[in-house]
């Protein structure tokens, strides 16, 4: 509600025609403030002493101020369109202002202004009406006010009804703004049958600690995409299956995802142990396109596959090199492997061996192990047994969690190298060792970049928590085949696959993970992308393998910190 102190400070600057400009710098008021001034300076006008000359010059008549009103507010014009959008809130009509007026105002104007004076403060105050909205309750209050205080000062008012007719003159003289410009409609979203991508993560099993972040990230990759208005018009719905970390379990998975869900493109699995088999006794023989987030084993880039298995992880024939490299460079001589025995265990241990002892280190033992046993205390004593400087522990995190624990309070061993299968948090806080600070390990991982610090961003916000190893890469496996399906045209796989590397590699326009809506765009217009993940590149070679870097990372007071190194081989 406006004072009563406001409004005597308004109509004292509004005295003369100076003081009724600078009142328009009030920007809530300034478009009514004008026609305020004017009726204060009448006012002021009149309450002078009638002049004793017959000769002296009269005001103009009721008539007169009504014809120079819309006079000068005919010939302001009107605002141009503007490209808004949203519509600002709507003010009042003209025809509801001229109501307000004539109810609010009563005997007050009075005759004796000058014309000019008149006229150029009512075309400055419709030019400032038509920018600033007043609410009605603003309005009424403001006229009000100015007409009592008005009225005080004035011996020879017009008559109501005169007065009425001015005003409502002036303000309906405004002219109407044209409509606003609007953008055409937003889409509304994707719609129609959805465009069903599966995917086989671990929720139980040895990779159980994994999977749920994952998961989290190919859920995102699709969230981004349909909010960009989906593929080929659809959505994307991710269509998510356990492995069991497990190849029987994942088999009939993979069975149930092309069979039942109809899905063309599977991401997953996580286990090499587990992709192959996938590959070979489902997706392959199905024509179906396998993309893995996690699978590092070499054993895969040599697969008879068709061309349709390929990955968003680096193989560990680079990871291996980089873990020796990491050995040596430590001051290591000698060193002992722990691994699952499966391919990636295997894969690992047989590359690391190799690039080691070329380096001129000693690799005394390499020891596999099953999963999930409730002591691994036979396995240590034979990795143990010459005495190594360091014993690499490359399994899962359940299985590792126990013999580290037991290797430590069994004084078997206290030196370490870790992986990625081994990076997990969860893993460290449970066994809660001191002695653990300060020791390393390697996992595939990209480089800082404005795509990774958006995904983690992104990632935090939409889930609560940070992004977990792995989950990057699924995020770039969903993206990727969602935009080659967009770049075939088709959801069907053989065109799906031939199209993967027509979206992610040179020499295409670069597109991040923030960019879908402008990268169906670019497609759309018949455009080459190339699309730059969250985990880096994803120029798949022949193999569809990928080369992207391998992060350092160490353990920092309990907690697995990046030392910022990322390295190929």
């Amino acid at each position: 509600m406006i004072t009563m102190e406001y409004m005597q400070l308004i109509i004292a600057r509004s005295a003369q025609l100076g003081g009724c400009l600078m009142l328009a710098k009030h920007k809530r008021f300034t478009a009514l403030a004008m026609f305020i001034g004017i009726i204060a300076l009448l006012a002021m006008a009149c309450s002078q002493p009638a002049p004793a000359a017959p000769a002296a010059p009269a005001g103009p008549s009721a008539d007169e101020i009504r014809a120079i009103i819309q006079e000068e507010v005919a010939n302001v014009p009107a605002p141009e369109p503007m490209m808004m959008p949203e519509l600002p809130p709507p003010g009042p009509s003209a025809e509801e202002i001229a109501m307000m007026v004539q109810e609010a105002v009563e005997d007050a104007v009075p005759e004796g202004a000058d014309a000019g004076e008149i006229g150029e403060m009512v075309e400055s105050a419709v030019m400032m009406a038509q920018e600033d909205s007043l609410s009605g309750e603003d309005i009424e209050d403001l006229v009000s006010m100015a007409v009592m205080e008005a009225a005080e000062s004035q011996p020879e008012p017009l008559s109501a009804s005169e007065v009425q007719a001015i005003v409502a003159a002036a303000i309906s003289a405004i002219p109407t703004p044209e409509p606003m410009m609007m953008p055409e409609p937003m889409m509304m979203g994707p719609s129609g049958d959805p465009i069903k991508i599966g995917t086989l993560f671990s929720y139980t099993g040895g990779l159980a600690p994994y999977g749920p972040a994952i998961r989290n990230g190919s859920d995102l990759a699709a969230e981004l995409i349909n909010d960009a208005g989906g593929i080929l018009g659809r959505p994307v719905e991710p269509v998510h299956r356990d492995s069991g970390s497990s190849a029987q379990v994942a088999t009939d998975s993979a069975r149930g995802l092309i069979t039942t869900e109809g899905v063309q493109a599977i991401v997953g699995a996580l286990s090499s142990g587990v992709t192959i088999p996938v590959a070979q006794s489902v997706t392959i023989p199905n024509n179906t396109i396998l993309m893995s987030p996690a699978s590092t084993s070499p054993a895969i880039s040599v697969l008879e596959d068709g061309d349709y298995v390929f990955r968003t992880a680096p193989s560990d024939a680079a990871q291996g090199v980089i873990l020796a490299r990491l050995a040596h460079e430590l001051g290591y001589e000698s060193a002992a492997t722990m691994y699952i025995n499966n391919p990636y265990g295997e894969g690992l241990s047989r590359v690391f061996t190799e690039h080691f002892e070329a380096a001129g280190g000693t690799v005394t033992a390499q020891v596999p192990h099953e999963d999930e046993l409730p002591t691994y205390l036979s396995e240590l004593e034979n990795a143990t047994a010459d005495s190594p400087d360091v014993l690499v522990a490359m399994s899962y995190p359940i299985a590792a969690e126990v013999y580290l624990r037991e290797a430590i309070e069994g004084g078997l061993i206290d030196t370490f190298l870790f992986v990625d299968g081994t990076k997990n948090q969860d893993m460290f806080d449970n066994l809660a060792q001191e002695g653990l600070n300060g020791m390393y390990g390697t996992a595939p991982g990209g480089e800082e970049s404005d795509s990774k610090a958006l995904y983690n961003y992104l990632s935090q916000e939409r889930f609560g928590e940070e992004p977990g190893l792995f989950s990057g890469e699924s995020f770039d496996a969903m993206a990727i085949i969602a935009l080659a399906v967009e770049k075939a045209g088709v959801y069907e796989s053989e065109a799906v696959r031939d199209a993967l590397r027509e979206v992610a590699a040179p020499p295409g326009i670069i597109v991040g993970p923030g960019e879908f809506a402008y990268a169906i765009e670019l497609i759309q217009a018949g455009e080459d992308i190339n699309y730059e993940g969250v985990s880096g590149s994803h120029d798949f070679d022949a193999n569809g393998d990928v080369f992207n870097t391998i992060e350092i990372w160490m353990i920092e007071d309990g907690t697995i910190t990046s030392t910022g190194r990322f390295e190929t081989p």
